[in-house]
């Protein structure tokens, strides 16, 4: 079996706009460099990409671009080629959240350099051996959010630590590695995914892969610096570093935290690898879909009250953030609404042996990722957010009645139910490719 790694570099310049925020952020410099990082696996019938880019999300047109490049320098088809966001919130201009803007040119750029990844990957791949391991990290990642003792729903809700009652949906804390080695046993590269936030706040306002980039230090610094690492994010949009039980003292952000979720997975990671085995061919394949969406649309009262809020700095805990804020938010959304009554959204599923990576362009709430897990037909089931778009934040239909990430605006547009829209069809494509 043929397998390639390489990437290419994507870390934004000083004074780009940082997505992320619900106002204007700007990188002041480069605390570690950010990647599009590629492996390619060839069964000799069959070509598939796996491609991690440290971006807080990306967009499918920018995805349909690189695809097409790719499609003509190496004849890998479209639906083989699987990206996946970070989503570091220390990336470059790539998204229009809140108040960010992409940049045109950085997505241009985006576009190139996934494609150079993998071409080059392609190019320099060469015979070796493929592995699956699947472990776990416990304690490093956390549910964002509670149900409140009286019945409420809340994000994050650390200042009301006596109502907090008992957290919202599940938390997955498997470790899920695919391993590349040698005929002489040694370790080559990996593909790895986990669920958590990229949130830590590593490089502390410069551009950083958060603490995926120091899980990939050092997980190179153990193997070599050419050790190949792709990193794919799990359904973490309700999944952080933060422990809202924890007290005081115990470190949240900054470099501890990095360290904490960093090294733990890449010590886990690490272990996989070295107990380990190996075989000589694993079946390749990819399959995808688009689907429509319905979105959520603000009534003619909701739109009256932002039009008479506009630039009001009342602030609300339950949705984070001023009365202004979400004004500009609701009207937002209208306008996407004319322009694009439904929401496209693709999922995309690729096969590499008994192991599947399900793809969907969500900020996906854990439970609906152990959902496609537990309705899935392969032996193991890697679930991958924001892979091949974003299309905001998808909770369970249980949780649209309170916490930031349910409230209604271009970051929280699909009606409830969507999520589990999403897992039903995502579940039909992975028996697609199963038979």
């Amino acid at each position: 079996m043929q397998i390639g790694f390489a990437t290419a570099n994507i870390t934004p310049s000083y004074g780009m706009e940082v997505p992320g925020g619900m106002s204007k952020r700007f990188t002041k410099g480069v605390h570690d460099e950010l990647l599009m990082s590629a492996a390619v696996f060839d069964d000799g019938e069959s070509t598939v990409a796996l491609v991690g880019v440290d971006a807080l999300s990306i967009k499918h047109s920018m995805c349909e671009r690189a695809r097409e490049i790719i499609h003509e320098a190496t004849q890998i088809p479209p639906e083989h080629v699987m990206f996946g966001a970070s989503h570091t919130h220390a990336g470059g201009p790539a998204s229009d959240l809140f108040d960010s803007e992409s940049d045109p040119e950085y997505l241009r750029h985006m576009s190139r350099q996934a494609a150079t990844a993998v071409i080059d990957a392609n190019r320099t791949k060469q015979e070796l051996l493929l592995g699956v391991g699947v472990g776990e990290v416990a304690g490093v990642a956390h549910p964002r959010r509670w149900i409140m003792k009286d019945g409420t729903q809340r994000s994050h809700p650390r200042a009301d630590q006596p109502e907090m009652d008992h957290p919202q949906g599940e938390l997955d804390e498997s470790c899920n590695v695919i391993g590349v080695a040698d005929a002489d046993g040694g370790l080559r590269g990996c593909v790895v995914n986990f669920t958590c936030h990229g949130t830590t706040g590593w490089g502390a306002g410069y551009a950083s892969a958060d603490w995926i980039g120091y899980m990939r230090r050092c997980l190179q610094r153990a193997f070599g610096e050419d050790f190949g690492v792709v990193f794919l994010q799990g359904a973490c949009g309700d999944v952080t570093q933060v422990d809202n039980t924890a007290d005081e003292d115990y470190v949240q952000s900054g470099p501890i935290a990095a360290r904490r979720v960093g090294g733990s997975v890449a010590g886990e990671a690490m272990k996989l690898l070295s107990q380990m085995r190996f075989e000589e061919q694993m079946a390749v394949a990819g399959t995808r879909v688009s689907i429509e969406l319905e979105p959520r649309r603000p009534t003619e009262e909701q739109l009256a009250w932002a039009r008479e809020h506009a630039g009001g700095d009342e602030r609300n805990t339950d949705r984070w953030g001023t009365d202004g804020i979400w004004s500009r938010e609701w009207l937002n959304l209208a306008a996407m609404n004319e322009e694009e009554p439904l929401v496209p959204c693709e999922l995309q599923v690729i096969g590499i042996g008994d192991t599947a990576f399900a793809g969907n362009p969500g900020e996906f709430f854990c439970s609906l990722g152990m959902d496609i897990k537990r309705g899935s037909p392969f032996a193991n089931t890697f679930v991958v957010e924001l892979a091949n778009g974003c299309v905001g934040y998808v909770p369970t239909e249980d949780a649209y009645e309170g916490g930031y990430e349910s409230q209604m605006a271009p970051s929280s547009k699909l009606v409830p139910g969507s999520g589990e829209q999403i897992v039903a069809a995502t579940i039909e494509l992975l028996n697609e490719l199963n038979r």
